[in-house]
């Protein structure tokens, strides 16, 4: 095998922000090339990082793929949870001072409310309504912020002091903010503009359109959270599984899976309900300060957030 190579680009947040469009538009080009999961969790979680980045190499980019294959070709990476960990964004730091981070950025009551029903919908949550999982969203984060960094609706959403730490240590030219509403505007640009910064060529065009994550609610929320538990645990089969099938291949078996699961987009019912507007208007609320101290550090209007 080649020397192990480090990653150029990561995308680092924000959680239902649209970074798994982002990632697969980017890695359609042909001097890029990326994890065939939807995260990449070695910087996040400890049992992987303690393995090593050489393990990682193999695990995310080179599992399925040969080394001609990937030869000479930018590697790019997702983890849209690390922001919030300054411990998650030192090992990052120590891995690459020279990365590039990319902070794709949603108005923040649209983005929390996505997440509470994505939460629901992969069987992460179990509580029945959005404002109940607000109200606990204090103590589970108090208890555990990494076991419940999927139902951190509100504390997801407060992008202001992730942001300015990673300016800090990384640097203004290699912190990349984008809105959610750049990349439905003219996606095309933005993957351009990043193309440039990680010195590939910018004159591919990548096939815009298809969109990855969109929302849906599950036939069965037991079903999912059922078979979540079962990934999650050390269940001597699961175990057994997984020594049988290559990482790449069992993501895209879970995948399947899961999105089985999922009622049918055609069906108004697999929509979620509109957010309360009571709730909307405490939430604009709170998100306030944060938004406007955020906008002040970006040089960006951000007024249809307030």
């Amino acid at each position: 095998m080649e020397t192990v190579r480090k990653i150029q680009l990561m995308i680092v947040g924000a959680q239902k922000s649209g970074t798994s469009s982002l990632l697969r538009y980017l890695a359609q080009h042909p001097d890029i090339h990326t994890h065939a999961q939807p995260e990449m969790t070695f910087f996040l979680q400890e049992r992987e990082y303690t393995r090593g980045y050489e393990w990682a190499f193999v695990k995310y980019f080179a599992g399925e793929q040969t080394d001609s294959e990937i030869a000479g070709k930018q590697l790019i990476a997702k983890n849209v949870m690390v922001m919030h960990s300054p411990e998650v964004m030192q090992r990052i730091y120590e891995h690459n001072t020279d990365i590039h981070l990319v902070v794709l950025l949603r108005e923040p009551v649209a983005r929390a409310y996505s997440a509470y029903w994505w939460a629901r919908r992969r069987g992460w949550e179990n509580i029945k309504t959005y404002e109940e999982a607000l109200a606990a969203e204090e103590t589970r984060i108090n208890e555990d912020w990494f076991k419940w960094r999927q139902c951190a609706y509100q504390y997801n959403g407060v992008y202001y002091p992730h942001v300015k730490n990673l300016i800090t240590q990384f640097g203004s030219n290699r912190v990349h903010c984008l809105l959610t509403d750049d990349l439905k505007e003219d996606a095309t640009a933005v993957c351009q503009q990043l193309f440039h910064h990680i010195g590939v060529p910018t004159d591919f065009t990548p096939i815009i359109g298809e969109r990855h994550n969109q929302a849906a609610l599950p036939r069965s929320e037991r079903f999912n959270f059922l078979f979540t538990q079962f990934l999650a645990s050390h269940n001597p089969l699961r175990k057994a599984i997984r020594k049988l099938i290559p990482d790449a291949t069992a993501y895209k078996l879970r995948k399947a899976i899961l999105n089985w699961n999922d009622k049918p987009q055609k069906d108004a019912k697999s929509v979620p309900p509109p957010l309360n507007p009571e709730t909307r208007e405490r939430q604009i609320a709170y998100f306030k300060p944060f938004n406007e101290q955020l906008a002040e550090l970006l040089d960006r209007d951000l007024t249809d957030w307030l």
